[in-house]
């Protein structure tokens, strides 16, 4: 009896041993396949791998962050398969830019392949040399903190004068002008709308080359036509007009003398010095008198600061404001003393200023970012003190911080980080300050910066910051390869490979052993 037990026992698990090996069999595309040396995921649902690898590479195109680093990951479970497609895209600069190589470089990385590291050496050195090629223009046109906030400010004070003297020609010339306003309202300046506009004055046998009909066409009798011939001289940085808009500064009517100031602020050249100092002292309109100031920030001669501080006292607040911006760009410490009383002299104590213009907001705002384009730390605790005063405008406070990421001088380093550790801090002046420590370019901060790498709120900035920190964060991020957090890990890598430090390549190769 108990032996036929025993039988039924040993009957029933073989059958539930068999049951379990066909199952398994028969559902095969869930578990790794070997071909030849290469072992990598079934795709199922009759997709090929070579689809799938495909469909991954499209993603590292394509889709947003999070979409590529789960591309890059994906692709790397196919090993060998898919690092002989990356590496042919890498090597071919198949890749519509470069920060799609990145990811491409990463996904190399994932699949652990032996040809990593001199794929990678070589990608290191093509990326340093292009950013020793491109460096200056690339330095300019990533210009942040207070001196980029400087540039935005400036801009936009020239969109407003481009916004008034369209309106001021609609109303002097009706219809005659719709292709002028929509050039002078436009976001982004191009010559040539302008030039069409200047031109129409002349017929198509007009002898002269096209600047020399431009010049000719200040000396239209329409306003209309001579206001296109400044705006495109001046997108031309034309130097041969500069005594020619010299006259019309003397003797127009004010929407063209506008135009003139902000033609020979493009322009750029110190000949245009003495008239627009003139025209900023003596002008008696204030928005001409603004534009000049503009515009010899623009030129940048340092012999003009003690002009524009004297303009830091002028009865119109733009002028006061479109100074201080000026005095900021040029960045000579002559000014941080008289910029700290316009500030000083502002500040409301029981509702009243020292002087009422000193407390507008933009004035205000305009003469904190010009400290922290000027970078002396005889600064800081001027700006400390306007970031911690909850009476401040918000504007202001947050250019405040801006400002002292500029100056990166201990003391300021230590008050952004008590800011941004402050969570009961307005989560605007927060990100501003974590934003802004990564301008002071301190490896301690570095690593403030990598720690959050992960954090739900501050991760996206912190990656901002520290591709902006470059070598300052490498071996900060080197070290935090050691993280068991495979995201984090995987941002980390992203990061230098951005960078590109050729020191970065051994331990990111180890790492991805």
């Amino acid at each position: 009896m108990m032996s036929g037990v025993k039988w039924r026992v040993s009957l029933l698990f073989v059958l539930i041993t068999l049951s379990i090996f066909f199952s398994l069999l028969a559902n095969s595309d869930r578990f790794m396949e070997v071909r030849g040396n290469e072992t990598y995921p079934q795709t199922g649902s009759g997709v090929s791998s070579e689809d799938l690898i495909l469909n991954l590479t499209n993603r590292l195109e394509a889709g947003n962050h999070e979409t590529r680093l789960s591309a890059a990951a994906e692709l790397g479970k196919f090993r060998g398969l898919a690092a002989n497609g990356l590496i042919e895209r890498i090597e071919s600069n198949l890749s519509s830019s470069e920060k799609v190589n990145s990811y491409m470089l990463l996904a190399l990385l994932e699949t652990g392949d032996d040809r990593a590291e001199n794929i990678f050496s070589e990608s290191f050195v093509e990326k340093n040399l292009k950013n020793a090629t491109t460096g200056n223009a690339v330095e300019e046109e990533a210009q942040s903190g207070a001196a980029g906030e400087i540039l935005q400010a400036m801009e936009a004070k020239d969109k407003t004068m481009r916004r008034n003297l369209a309106t001021s020609l609609d109303r002097d010339y009706k219809d005659e002008t719709n292709a002028l306003e929509t050039a002078l309202k436009a976001e982004e300046q191009n010559s040539s709308v302008y030039d069409s506009v200047a031109l129409s004055e002349f017929g198509p046998d007009e002898p002269g080359s096209e600047t020399e009909k431009l010049l000719k066409a200040l000396k239209s009798d329409s306003g209309n036509i001579r206001v296109a011939a400044l705006m495109a001289l001046g997108e031309r940085k034309e130097v041969a007009a500069i005594d020619p808009i010299t006259g019309i500064l003397v003797r127009d009517y004010p929407p063209v003398q506008s135009s003139a100031v902000f033609a020979l602020g493009e322009i750029g050249d110190e000949g245009a010095v003495d008239i627009l100092l003139e025209r900023m002292k003596d002008g008696e309109n204030p928005t001409i008198r603004s534009n000049a100031a503009i515009a010899l920030g623009k030129i940048g001669k340092e012999t003009t600061v003690p002009n524009l501080i004297d303009r830091l006292r002028d009865n119109s607040i733009v002028v006061r404001s479109s100074a201080a911006l000026s005095l900021g760009k040029i960045g000579n410490e002559a000014a941080v003393e008289p910029l700290i009383e316009v500030l000083n002299s502002g500040k409301l104590s029981g509702g009243r200023a020292k002087d009422s213009l000193n407390s507008n907001e933009d004035l205000r705002k305009s003469a904190v970012l010009a400290l922290g384009g000027i970078g002396s730390p005889e600064a800081t605790e001027t700006l400390t003190g306007i970031l911690n005063d909850k009476e401040e405008m918000l504007s202001v406070r947050m250019a405040a911080v801006s400002a002292l990421g500029g100056i990166g001088d201990p003391q300021a380093v230590q008050t952004l980080k008590s800011v941004f550790d402050n969570k009961s801090i307005d989560v605007n002046l927060r990100k501003q300050a974590f934003f802004a420590l990564s301008q002071t370019r301190n490896q301690e901060v570095a690593g403030l910066l990598v720690a959050k790498l992960g954090d739900t709120e501050f991760g996206a900035s912190a990656r901002g910051a520290l591709k902006n920190m470059e070598g300052v964060a490498v071996d900060p991020l080197i070290e935090n390869l050691k993280t068991t957090d495979k995201k984090t890990k995987d941002e980390t890598a992203l990061l230098l490979i951005e960078i590109g430090d050729p020191k970065a390549i051994k331990p990111l190769i180890l790492a991805y052993q």
